[in-house]
């Protein structure tokens, strides 16, 4: 971990050093770091490891997408990914993922994969940046939207960062910088259930 004693803003220069060195030397490097930025950053294929075994090897964008287990969903992303535990039902128009204080509908795409698991437990992750307040989004889905108390608000300039808490779970909602949430208020916040993950909470693999 070369990077590891230097402070924030050199850890960036450094990085692009590197990989400017990568480029020109053209050949393998094989570089080993606990930083996930700086492996998403730096890397063209990544391994997971935990433990010592192997968890999944791909690019960075095939990680953060499609991640074979929780362990590698949780690692790769920051803010990292929500997880929320509660179970797959059958409902009017389908199947729906029912957390106790909150129940949405599966994508269409998800819904046969996620058949099997009716009545039971599962893990429903979805990353910050698919969270959005239902004011800034253009015909907002019912059965896609939740209500959340915001608890922290931190604006980031470009972005803002809203701590939730459904009753049940905390969460991260990445939003736009116009958000003007306060602490205290409850928002409908409005999930990408097409880019939602599930996982099943006994192997920890991915369903979905």
């Amino acid at each position: 971990e070369p990077l590891s004693n230097l402070d924030a803003k050199m850890r960036v220069q450094m990085r692009t050093e590197i990989s400017k060195l990568h480029i020109r030397l053209a050949s393998t490097m094989i570089y080993v770091t606990h930083d996930q930025i700086e492996a998403m950053t730096m890397g063209d294929r990544i391994v997971v490891m935990k433990d010592g075994l192997m968890q999944q090897v791909a690019t960075p964008m095939d990680l953060y997408e499609h991640p074979v287990n929780e362990f590698v969903a949780g690692f790769i992303g920051s803010p990292p990914m929500n997880f929320f535990v509660g179970t797959i039902q059958q409902g009017s128009g389908g199947l729906f993922f029912n957390e106790g204080k909150f129940s949405v509908r599966l994508h269409d795409e998800h819904m046969s994969r996620l058949t099997p698991y009716i009545g039971k437990t599962v893990k429903f992750g979805i990353r910050p940046e698919n969270i959005n307040d239902a004011l800034f989004v253009a015909n907002p889905v019912p059965e896609y939207t939740i209500k959340a108390t915001v608890e922290v608000v931190e604006p980031m300039g470009a972005e803002v960062f809203l701590y939730c808490n459904t009753g049940k779970h905390s969460f991260i909602a990445r939003v736009q910088s116009r958000e003007k949430a306060r602490v205290g208020e409850t928002l409908n916040l409005v999930l990408d259930m097409a880019k939602a993950h599930f996982f099943d909470p006994e192997t920890t693999k991915a369903i979905v």
